[in-house]
């Protein structure tokens, strides 16, 4: 169950998928996939399963789900050099191969010094504007419009089980979506009364009050 928030007056709409979609740009927007984290794993000699393959699976239902014509990745598209196997650059130029309608628009984060983009990806960006949002991969705020942000992993800790969620954080001026991307973990944020945070629950996104 997806939930809305109200941001600058537009619409957005939170997925229990930890994706953004903005519906009158019709962007999907995704932050922190750290391709190539497991791949890096088994370089170090973790012995950690999976790949690419299960988050690209879920990116695509996503953009099949709300009809995205458009992918803002907020930064982090790559997870470490170690991680950036060829097996993992062939499975995403694969996947953006069989979507080539679909815009795609990369800012950098600071793991993304791994490497230049998959083939098909497109060039990094610093910031991108496009009123009355900046997507960025740092939160921090900005003159040029309210930021949609990355980069923290963002979560939240609930109950006396103290359990850690991803979470979607909204400040006065920024707002930070949770990480994509398998084996990120979760940071919990500093919330402050007034902002709005919301949990990523199994198939649900909660609401969390904060008064």
């Amino acid at each position: 169950m997806t939930a809305d928030v109200e941001v600058c007056g537009e619409r957005l709409v939170l997925r229990p998928d930890r994706s953004l979609f903005w519906p009158r740009a019709r962007a999907l927007v995704i932050a922190d996939p750290h391709f190539g984290k497991a791949d890096a794993f088994r370089a170090a000699g973790v012995p950690v399963p999976g790949g690419p393959g299960q988050a690209l699976a879920r990116l695509a239902a996503a953009l099949a789900d709300t009809a995205a014509e458009r992918l803002i990745v907020l930064g982090d598209l790559w997870h470490s050099r170690d991680g950036r196997t060829d097996r993992v650059a062939a499975g995403l130029a694969g996947w953006r191969a069989a979507l080539p309608g679909l815009r795609v628009e990369l800012v950098r984060g600071n793991h993304d010094r791994a490497g230049t983009p998959p083939d098909g990806w497109g060039e990094w960006s610093g910031v991108v504007v496009e009123p009355p949002f900046v997507f960025a991969h740092f939160p921090e705020p900005s003159a040029a419009g309210y930021v949609l942000a990355g980069h923290l992993h963002s979560g939240v800790v609930l109950g006396r089980e103290r359990l850690r969620l991803p979470c979607f954080w909204f400040g006065p001026r920024v707002g930070v979506v949770p990480a994509f991307g398998d084996f990120t973990g979760a940071a919990t944020v500093p919330a402050r009364r007034g902002d709005r945070v919301f949990a990523v629950a199994g198939d649900e996104v909660i609401d969390i009050p904060r008064v």
